[in-house]
């Protein structure tokens, strides 16, 4: 918020705080301050020291975190607790806002304190002051602008070669008559010049002139008089739509948007805008908001970048087994040269370098040579390479396994990264946060919901997939409505009562391995009322696919769609 803004701000907290009285100082948050009061029309005023959005305005919102109490925040207890407001002022071109108290300390020099609220994006601090202005504690160090030294007496930061906006509003100041070359700099040129303008207003102030034709003094004059007005309304500008932007929790153009009190024409056509109340409203609805968002994302960052590191090393494993499993794959074709080479007719006690043979496996019978281990006869090195296939294809079998696993790991931490990003809210964060606990200790969650379904139904596992099996009615609405994800497959069999069977599909895979399907479809078979028949057809689906009737008994539903496989009834349980 610049300084005008800040301005027009402390104009309508000083008409709100007639009668205020402070009851309490809480630290909500390593750099932020509630002070609540005894006023009705002020109950409390926030102050946040976060750079480069540091904010005092009239709000008593605490986020559900704990933080720690400062000692800064004991001396502020210790001082102002049951002090009462007797003035408050901000002077026109400094983000500086000055309390006044009259205090209940028992002695004379601390009968009257002041704190000091300097709103400097770079350097924000809070300062106490003694009833002689002597600096008597601060949140941050005193900074060398101020030109102090330890308890001298209070002096603002200074402003070299500016000129105060209080010089402008009773002289007509010649330094601020501009020339060609000066208003190429824009904004930077006016607010390198006259201390208290930030480039949004300064560039409001260049707009208006080169329309009006006045002078720069005489519209500086004019929205110093516009912001110092008593206004029933107060903007909110972003670049893009405010509601595209909380939809989206985008920080970065949110710490970017800009509160006003007055309408700005030069932003008419680049921004949006949203209007409120007045400046009151508008300045605790944005930083209320923005600093319930950064606060927000800093709690989930920790476990994001767990999430991201974890995702990162299954990438690097599933690309280690790609490339084990293409040199099993290639290894596969020894199987061939053996097959080649026990059909060429050539002595298999003897040994050879290479044996020259017809490759009947090409697309036209060309003949090649095959290289051969002459240190042992051409029968071993037949036996070595079928013992080398045979390897092959139990590696490739293993690497698959491997694969599944780590695809449904990759789907499970896809997908509470996907949550994770779509939490936007302390509430739904909150409803979750035991169960992130956890699976920051270790315990994953999903594999204890996991485990508890394999104690409660039957279940398997075949080539790294999970089968589960209901045992009655109620069991198998259960698995089905509860335990199922949208996207597991669903096995019922066809013109009986059965057993609910579902295959978990993490990865959300459209297909299943043959044989993991034939296997699934068997145990749906046997444990139906078509066990004892020799082929029984099995209906196949996705588990969004069955839908509930109304009113149904437990275990009877509808299938909006399927697919059916016929198998022999078999229980793999066994």
């Amino acid at each position: 918020m610049e300084n005008l803004a800040l301005t027009a701000l402390a104009d309508s907290l000083k008409s709100a705080m007639g009668d205020l009285l402070i009851r309490r100082v809480i630290q909500h948050q390593p750099s932020g301050f509630i002070f609540q009061t005894r006023s009705a029309k002020v109950p409390a005023l926030k102050v946040l020291m976060h750079t480069p959005n540091p904010a005092l305005y009239a709000s008593e919102a605490k986020l559900p975190i704990e933080s720690p109490g400062s000692d800064f925040l004991m001396i502020l207890r210790k001082h102002l607790t049951s002090a009462e407001l007797i003035d408050f002022k901000k002077p026109l071109s400094e983000r500086v806002f000055e309390f006044a108290f009259k205090t209940t300390v028992p002695s004379k020099e601390l009968e009257t304190m002041y704190l000091v609220i300097e709103l400097i994006p770079n350097a924000p601090n809070i300062i106490l002051l003694d009833g002689e202005r002597r600096v008597l504690s601060s949140f941050s160090p005193i900074t060398p602008q101020h030109e102090i030294g330890e308890f001298d007496a209070y002096a603002l930061p200074a402003a070299r070669g500016k000129i105060d906006l209080e010089r402008i509003l009773v002289e007509d100041v010649a330094e601020l008559t501009p020339s060609p070359n000066s208003l190429a700099g824009g904004e930077n040129w006016l607010v390198s010049r006259v201390a208290g303008l930030g480039p949004v207003f300064a560039g409001e102030i260049l707009h208006r002139q080169r329309k009006s034709g006045r002078s720069i003094v005489a519209e500086i004059r004019n929205i110093v008089q516009e912001v110092r007005a008593q206004s029933h309304a107060a903007w909110l500008y972003t670049d893009l739509p405010l509601g595209h932007v909380l939809e989206q929790n985008d920080l970065r153009h949110l710490e970017k948007a800009i509160v006003s009190p007055i309408g700005l024409q030069s932003l008419e056509r680049t921004h949006s805008s949203r209007v409120f109340a007045n400046i009151l409203e508008v300045a605790r609805f944005y930083f209320d908001e923005l600093e319930s968002r950064i606060l927000l994302e800093g709690t989930k960052l920790p476990i994001l970048r767990d999430l991201r590191g974890v995702s990162k090393r299954l990438v690097d494993r599933e690309k280690r087994l790609i490339r084990e499993k293409k040199k099993y794959e290639e290894a596969e074709t020894v199987q061939r040269r053996a097959q080649m080479l026990s059909s060429s007719g050539m002595k298999m006690d003897q040994r050879y370098e290479n044996v020259t043979v017809m490759d009947y496996f090409a697309e036209e019978p060309q003949e090649v040579q095959v290289p051969l281990d002459s240190a042992i006869t051409l029968r071993e090195n037949i036996q070595k390479m079928f013992k080398l296939h045979q390897k092959a294809g139990r590696g490739k079998q293993m690497v698959e396994r491997q694969l599944t696993a780590i695809h449904g790991r990759q789907g499970a931490t896809g997908e509470q990264l996907r949550r994770l990003q779509a939490i936007k809210d302390w509430d739904t964060w909150l409803a979750i946060a035991d169960r992130i606990a956890k699976e920051r200790r270790g315990v994953d969650p999903a594999a204890d919901r996991a485990g508890a379904a394999r104690r409660r139904f039957r279940s398997l596992s075949v080539e790294g997939r999970e089968i589960l099996i209901g045992r009655s009615s109620r069991e198998n609405d259960e698995l089905t409505f509860q335990v199922a994800a949208p996207d597991d497959f669903w096995f019922h069999v066809a013109d009986y009562t059965g057993s609910h069977v579902l295959v978990r599909n993490p990865a959300r895979e459209k297909e299943l391995p043959e044989n993991v399907l034939i296997k699934a479809a068997q145990l749906a078979a046997y444990f139906s009322q078509a066990r004892n028949s020799s082929k029984v057809e099995v209906h196949v689906t996705r588990r969004k696919h069955v839908a509930k009737l109304r009113r149904a008994k437990p275990g009877l539903v509808r299938l909006l769609e399927f697919k059916s496989i016929t198998v022999e009834p078999k229980n793999w349980l066994l």
